[in-house]
């Protein structure tokens, strides 16, 4: 298949990109590369990929400082020279929000969009009137829930490399958080949990400075609750392999929350809030668990040795590994084009009749 992947120049796409959707369009590019697809990236000039790759500027939009309003022109013009060469490709697969559906319906090229971010009421009049040209893909089931009129088309389950999340059967004594710290991650309540049951928590992420100052600051101890700044790739994963458990106690619909099988496939359980797609993830009571306040969350911590790392990681194998996402959506591609070839041809044929 000939396939174009397509996102936002803001950041660089890699492997080892700690946002999870320049990441993720790096795992599913280079391993659609790998398994002997044609593929195009259309995205900043300084990514990292196997693939042929396609931009408009040199480097990420976030290293030369630009305003939103030049970002924005930087986005339509990428989405433009993508959808400019459209015939070029069997089909395009876009993880921006919402612009691209300005432009799928121009081009006789189908195309299948992600949203890596929820689906907030702004842009639901907008997808709405241009659902029928595009084709949508969740991550979740519980993302599909947020607006259940669009043109779903399929269900992929972000994967990872498991031979680089490996296993590690022997924890060292403290609990893990990682990844963003704003208040809708919640990870106050991480906090709060961890003193009542008397453990030690390290913190890892970017903070949100008023946030920060207002409820987490003051509990940084560095000795029972440590802050150590945002983790490198390799940091991450020795984080992960080492936790007793990844606490996780988002406080809105996540759309799959890429941490908790990042910390699966190392074998480390997840005790994580009962909202989004969390409950798809962890099975409750087997490789981690489901809670709905930190009273739940401070006994799940109690209990966490009760939880077998080798079933948590038996289970990030068969579901979350980056060789099962890349299978689902190249039958996911092909389905698509093929139906795309049936109706071209039933048009043609009604035409001539």
């Amino acid at each position: 298949m000939k396939i174009a992947q397509l996102v936002y120049n803001f950041h660089k796409v890699s492997a080892s990109a700690n946002l999870a959707i320049y990441s993720h369009v790096a795992w599913l590019t280079n391993k659609l590369a790998d398994h002997g697809h044609k593929v195009s990236l259309f995205a900043s000039g300084d990514s990292d990929t196997k693939a042929e790759l396609i931009s408009t500027a040199p480097t990420a939009l976030s290293k030369i400082n630009t305003s939103d309003q030049m970002a924005s022109r930087h986005y339509h013009f990428l989405i433009s020279k993508c959808y400019n060469q459209a015939s070029r490709f069997d089909i395009i697969h876009s993880h921006f929000n919402l612009l691209t559906s300005f432009y799928s319906g121009l081009v006789d090229t189908p195309t299948v969009q992600s949203f890596h971010s929820p689906i907030n009421d702004e842009i639901k009049p907008f997808l709405l009137q241009f659902s029928a040209a595009n084709h949508y893909v969740s991550f979740s089931l519980a993302q599909r829930k947020i607006m259940p009129e669009l043109n779903w088309v399929g269900n992929i389950y972000h994967g990872v490399d498991t031979n680089i999340f490996s296993f590690n059967p022997k924890p060292k004594n403290y609990f893990l958080y990682l990844g963003r710290i704003t208040q809708k991650k919640g990870v106050h309540l991480a906090i709060k949990a961890a003193k009542a049951a008397g453990v030690k928590l390290i913190i890892a992420g970017r903070s949100q400075p008023d946030y920060w100052h207002k409820e987490i600051e003051k509990n940084i101890d560095g000795k029972n609750i440590k802050y150590i700044g945002e983790a490198s790739f390799k940091q991450k994963i020795d984080l992960y392999q080492n936790a007793k458990a990844i606490l996780f106690p988002t406080q809105y619909v996540e759309t799959f929350g890429l941490v908790m099988i990042e910390a699966m496939a190392c074998g480390t359980p997840v005790i994580g809030w009962d909202i989004g797609s969390v409950p798809e993830i962890i099975n409750n009571g087997k490789t981690g668990f489901v809670v709905k306040s930190v009273a739940e969350m401070i006994k799940a911590i109690k209990v966490i040795d009760v939880i077998s790392r080798e079933e948590t990681r038996k289970r990030a194998e068969m579901y979350f590994s980056v060789e099962k996402m890349v299978s689902g959506y190249e039958r996911i591609y092909e389905r698509i084009i093929k139906e795309h070839h049936y109706k071209k041809e039933k048009n043609n044929h009604n035409n001539h009749r």
